[in-house]
């Protein structure tokens, strides 16, 4: 009988050990894959960080050229206003000026 209790104590001695042993090879893949996991959300957040800042700069750089657009336009139609100013209008502006640099 005291036999048969120490082979009862040392399979249970040998089932614990490889109760242990699975435990840790289950914690070390358990590690692994929260490391191989958190590389891969850390690129995936880059990554999205990186579209989302491409995009805000097309759309800043559409958004100037627009607004560029307009000023360009507005300036090209003053330059033409003035380009256009027929010479009469042009005679009575030279003819204010020196009345008023003459008084």
């Amino acid at each position: 009988m005291a036999v048969e209790a120490l082979n009862s104590i040392k399979n249970a001695e040998t089932k614990g050990e490889e109760i242990i042993k699975t435990a840790q090879q289950e914690s070390k893949n358990i590690i692994k894959n929260a490391e191989t996991k958190s590389i891969e959300e850390h690129k995936r957040i880059i990554d999205e960080a990186n579209s989302l800042a491409s995009n805000m700069v097309s759309e800043a750089l559409k958004k100037g050229e627009e607004e560029s657009k307009i000023i360009k336009e507005g300036a090209e139609k003053e330059i033409n206003d003035i380009i256009n100013v027929s010479s009469d209008k042009m005679e009575k502006a030279i003819n204010l000026i020196v009345e008023r640099i003459v008084k």
